[in-house]
């Protein structure tokens, strides 16, 4: 029961989340989850980025490596 009540709640949530339209205020729901994450897992966590310009770095550079392990010098 405790766990149906906290499913809803959290699709209630969702639901109002989708309906604002500020973009302010949508930023400061992105920052409320950031800080909710950083509390649940400790200020000394690092959140490295899965997906933008660093990723796409990091998959870069593997093709690289991985492209020049077959070729003969």
């Amino acid at each position: 029961m405790a766990a149906h009540a906290e499913a809803e709640s959290i699709r209630i949530k969702a639901k109002a989340d989708a309906e604002v339209v500020d973009s302010f205020a949508r930023e400061m729901e992105l920052r409320r989850v950031e800080v909710a994450k950083i509390h649940a897992y400790g200020s000394k966590t690092v959140f490295v980025p899965s997906d933008g310009p660093g990723a796409q770095l990091g998959n870069a550079l593997a093709v690289g490596m991985a492209a020049s392990m077959g070729a003969k010098t």
